[in-house]
């Protein structure tokens, strides 16, 4: 039997057993990630009847406190992300993916409170041209920057997902390595429990 190698674990038989797992496509989700799944999944169709409730209920207008508070706080939530996933992506850190995907979010958020909150006149007119010309499109540019790097082939040579002045043996970009997989034993062969 082949030592594993440091850092290295060995999965467990009854993983070995999935066809997945031997295909190399994906391991098994365990229960707590599958309850978790699911925990979200009927906390979203919940939303579905509220939002028919807040509709039914809530006033057209309103009197806000903290109004400019809000916005502020939005814009430099905007501004981290931007920040960050240009930073990122210029060092050619693949964690620009998670900032680009919270940043397209915050995008397309701000562009629909900025239009419905608008008053009717060149206010609205204002705010539709700063969505369709500014707000979406960068959504759209930081979405596809985030799917592009959680899409990238593993067997891309390594100079290749390394782009720009950071370097191989950068520790940030040595900590994203994936670790090398455990080795097949030789010689070693799985029996079927019914043999």
């Amino acid at each position: 039997m082949v030592a594993a190698p440091l850092g290295a674990r060995r999965p467990s038989r009854r993983r070995r057993e999935w066809p997945e797992w031997r295909a190399g496509l994906a391991d098994p989700v365990d229960r707590r990630t599958r309850l978790a799944g699911w925990g979200l999944v009927a906390g979203g169709a919940a939303l579905v009847p509220w939002m028919g409730v807040l509709a039914a209920r809530l006033p057209s207008t309103t009197q806000v406190s903290n109004w400019s508070a809000a916005w502020i706080g939005l814009d430099a939530a905007l501004a981290t992300g931007l920040i960050a996933t240009g930073t990122l992506l210029a060092r050619g850190d693949v964690r620009h993916s998670l900032t680009a995907a919270a940043t397209a979010s915050l995008l397309v958020m701000d562009a629909w409170f900025d239009v419905t909150t608008a008053p009717a006149g060149p206010g609205r007119t204002a705010a539709l041209a700063l969505a369709a010309g500014v707000e979406l499109p960068v959504a759209g540019l930081c979405a596809t920057l985030a799917v592009r790097a959680l899409t990238r082939d593993p067997d891309m040579p390594e100079k290749a997902r390394t782009r720009g002045p950071n370097p191989a043996g950068h520790p940030a970009v040595r900590s994203l390595r994936p670790l090398p997989a455990y080795p097949e034993p030789t010689g070693v062969r799985e029996t079927d429990e019914t043999e």
